[in-house]
């Protein structure tokens, strides 16, 4: 007698992740959202009351303490060309605070994006005054030089991580002395400007072409009602950190290239047995970080100064790092952290213009924000896991 066999039942697919999240309460949801924001908030409030006991230290009256107060808010917010200058000022923090995030996402530590964004100043400049083209073709061609300039010094470091196993940090940090190095000798002689006015010669590059020169944003923000005055810096450059931000996000959230970034920087052990090839995510995290970095100081060349000078401005790759981790490596969160870092640069000209309390007060705040937002990030993260392991025990 033949036997029928039953047909084995087939066992429910898993939940996705949209259907999981849209099981959880919102309730619940806007509590993690609450915990997510206490780090950043808590760190602004220790900054803010250490600001205050330093100067009651040093100046001794509740006073200056009020006339601190004052004038970071009326003339870091409300003088007529604060708002040009924040915005300004953020661009390459954005730039800065992407690059580094890019890299922590992969859990590597770019901290060579001072250098990077060195080389990719020297190469933007080197094309927009060699070249002669249109400005269709030559302000993007310069554009670009500047990301290949950051890209090749960041090149380096990856492949020494990926093929040697050199630890980033060293390696990144090295190449930021070889970039100056770099940057002295070509503007003290290949790359210096021959034809200077005046007795003594800058370490600086002939005048960029005006077809590769990035226009001012005062006239637009004129156009709506502001007072900027022309040399306003705030540049088309702030357009191009906002979309940057936008892209990183989406390419973070919404691709697979970003899923498979935070894979490797969550649990490296799990990615390559999930198929992910951890050397080729590692070169690919590297060269954008890099490519991101190259465009940090392009404002200053292109847009401001319109030539790469010896002494550019330095410190925005070691910022960005602080930017990163302030804005928890979102692209939301670094725009919002950019814009934090330099309003306290602007409120810091109107201390020492409108008070007689040091302007450093506000560098001490930044370092504070800096050295309590790890901190407090992980507090947040050990009730977070104690939260979640207390639903886990209420569920079963």
């Amino acid at each position: 007698m033949k036997v029928e066999e039953k047909p084995t039942p087939q066992p429910e697919p898993e939940p996705g992740f949209e259907e999981v999240a849209a099981r959880v309460p919102w309730g619940q949801r806007l509590r993690g959202w609450g915990i997510q924001l206490l780090a950043p908030a808590v760190s602004l409030l220790i900054a803010a009351v250490i600001g205050v006991l330093v100067i009651l230290i040093v100046q001794q009256s509740w006073g200056d303490v009020a006339d601190v107060a004052g004038a970071m808010w009326s003339y870091g917010l409300f003088n007529r060309n604060s708002v040009a200058f924040i915005l300004g000022r953020a661009t390459p923090l954005i730039f800065a605070g992407l690059a580094v995030a890019i890299a922590f996402k992969a859990g590597l530590f770019n901290i060579g994006v001072e250098g990077q964004y060195a080389i990719g100043a020297l190469a933007a400049g080197y094309v927009g005054y060699q070249l002669s083209a249109p400005t269709a073709l030559h302000l993007p061609l310069t554009i670009l030089a500047g990301m290949a300039g950051g890209v090749l010094w960041a090149a380096v470091p990856a492949l020494l991580k990926v093929y040697r196993g050199a630890h980033e940090v060293i390696s990144t940090i090295m190449m930021n002395f070889v970039a100056n190095a770099v940057l002295l000798y070509l503007l003290s002689d290949l790359m210096k400007d021959p034809n200077q006015q005046g007795g003594i010669a800058q370490q600086q590059t002939p005048p960029i072409e005006p077809t590769a020169q990035v226009g001012s944003m005062v006239p637009f923000f004129n156009s709506i009602g502001f007072d900027f005055r022309g040399s306003a810096p705030v540049t088309w450059f702030f357009v191009l950190a906002i979309v940057a931000a936008i892209l990183y996000s989406l390419t973070v959230r919404r691709t697979r290239f970003g899923f498979e970034l935070r894979v490797l920087g969550t649990n490296p052990r799990a990615a390559e047995p999930s198929g992910i090839r951890s050397n080729a995510m590692i070169m690919k995290a590297m060269l954008l970080s890099g490519a991101i970095a190259g465009l940090v100081a392009l404002q200053d060349v292109i847009g401001i100064d319109d030539r790469m000078k010896l002494d550019y401005i330095r410190g925005y790759g070691f910022t960005g790092i602080a930017i990163a981790l302030l804005g928890r490596n979102s692209g939301l969160g670094i725009v919002a952290a950019a814009l934090l870092f330099s309003f306290l640069d602007r409120a810091s000209s109107g201390i020492g213009l409108n008070t007689d309390v040091p302007k450093e007060v506000t560098s001490i705040m930044q370092a504070v924000i800096i050295l309590t937002i790890v901190i407090a990030y992980e507090v947040v993260r050990r009730m977070t896991a104690r939260r979640q392991l207390r639903e886990q025990h209420e569920r079963a």
